[in-house]
């Protein structure tokens, strides 16, 4: 757990120094997502010291990873429209990240048949890629967001292949979903070799 907790107080000091330059830049709204990404970087540290609940140190290192590249990379530095393939790693690594969460649920409630563990990871990692989704198209109907990719204007229809000829949400939709079952998939099978 030393690599994890070195790893963890690397990324704490680069958001605090991101949240610093921030303010000093008076760019207030990327100050306050770097500082909400610090402040999550403690949700792993809760749910063990609450529930005595935890992943394992790949899970824990694809969640901090997951959430910078989401909520601060990806979303307040436009990290999704600069980089065609930023939300296609985001979805395969989150596919793996929840099958690390599934396996650390299914421990929990002390299930140890490798191949129930397995399949219960590989169902939650699928379920909460959907849940994932109807959250955004949740946000975007409610508050007109973009998180879909759904509007006329929007910068994924650069990243979309020129051969589509399906609108870009439903492109952008379909290959987070994609990608998120090649990690599930991905991790299982890994996971299957190591449990």
């Amino acid at each position: 757990m030393d690599i994890f907790n070195t790893y963890l107080v690397a990324v704490r000091i680069a958001l605090i120094l991101c949240t610093i330059y921030h303010v000093y830049k008076k760019q207030y709204k990327f100050a306050g997502s770097a500082a909400i990404v610090f402040a999550l970087t403690y949700l792993p540290w809760v749910l063990d010291w609450l529930f005595g609940f935890s992943m394992d140190l790949v899970g824990n290192m694809l969640y901090v990873v997951v959430i910078m590249m989401t909520m601060y990379l990806g979303s307040t530095l436009k990290f999704y429209d600069r980089y065609s393939w930023w939300d296609r790693l985001i979805h395969f690594l989150s596919g793996v990240m929840f099958v690390s969460f599934g396996i650390a649920v299914a421990e929990y409630a002390g299930v140890f048949n490798r191949l129930h563990v397995l399949l219960f990871s590989l169902t939650l990692s699928v379920t909460l890629h959907v849940i994932w989704e109807i959250a955004e198209y949740t946000f975007d109907t409610i508050f007109r967001g973009n998180s879909q990719s759904w509007q006329a204007i929007t910068p994924a229809n650069n990243h979309k292949p020129a051969t589509a000829i399906q609108p870009a949400g439903l492109v952008d939709t379909m290959d987070d979903t994609i990608m998120c079952s090649i990690g599930t998939l991905t991790a299982c099978g890994v996971w299957w070799l190591i449990l």
